[in-house]
């Protein structure tokens, strides 16, 4: 089953009711270190692709720009109330379609793309996008749930995923299925957890390098949790 940006927005329009409470509560801590990742520095301007109900703004300097941007009304008003009530003036907010962004080609320095890939109708177009978007040896910083590549948990999730489309997102979709076809290259991915559902995953533009800041996966990880995770999980 596929995705489809209208109704999906509609759903996200009731998720916004007990979202920061329910599926936003459980990655609170992997959204911090997704966004340490991108190795930010002052006057840097970050891109928020599906910035939701704003949960991931606090996590950013107060020295940079962000964007945020998101197709569900009832998501982006959870926001507007965390700028406000957080004075979050580094940060704004934009109601737009990720596979439509409304933005000019090499206008961030970084994208962040939290828990969006899998709601949307074409994964590698959106990283297209991103890579549009980026200006030169950028990163793209992907967290989400990719199917798993042991057989029996594939099964159940490929099983499932009529029931996860129901309720706004889809939980079959691999990891190399969205990589195909996108104009993009993979630094490196890890697991927070030994057992963990979500991924985070460092992208670049293909053929580019990076910024002069070395990438490099965060040290702190056990071994077994910075190793053979692009496919593995």
């Amino acid at each position: 089953m596929e995705m489809n940006e209208a109704s999906t927005s509609r759903l996200y329009d009731l998720w916004s009711l007990c979202y920061d409470w329910t599926f936003g509560f459980l990655v609170q801590s992997r959204q911090s270190r997704a966004v340490e990742q991108m190795r930010l520095r002052p006057g840097d301007r970050i891109l928020d692709m599906g910035v939701g109900t704003g949960m991931m703004l606090p996590r950013y300097p107060d020295d940079v720009t962000v964007v945020g941007m998101d197709l569900s009304a009832g998501m982006l008003d959870k926001a507007v109330r965390k700028h406000r009530d957080l004075d979050l003036d580094h940060c704004h907010l934009v109601q737009a379609d990720a596979m439509l962004p409304p933005f000019a080609d090499a206008s961030f320095d970084h994208i962040m793309i939290s828990h969006t890939i899998s709601v949307v109708s074409d994964p590698a177009r959106l990283l297209n996008w991103a890579v549009r978007l980026i200006r030169p040896g950028g990163r793209i910083v992907l967290l989400n749930h990719f199917q798993s590549t042991y057989r029996v948990v594939a099964w159940f999730e490929h099983v499932l995923n009529p029931l996860f489309v129901k309720i706004g997102w889809r939980s079959d979709v691999r990891l190399e299925y969205c990589l195909d076809g996108a104009n993009v290259e993979v630094e490196y991915c890890f697991k927070m957890r030994l057992i963990d559902i979500w991924r985070i995953i460092v992208l670049k533009k293909a053929g580019e390098a990076a910024r002069d800041d070395a990438v490099s996966m965060p040290e702190d990880l056990p071994a077994e949790l910075a190793a053979g995770h692009l496919v593995g999980g």
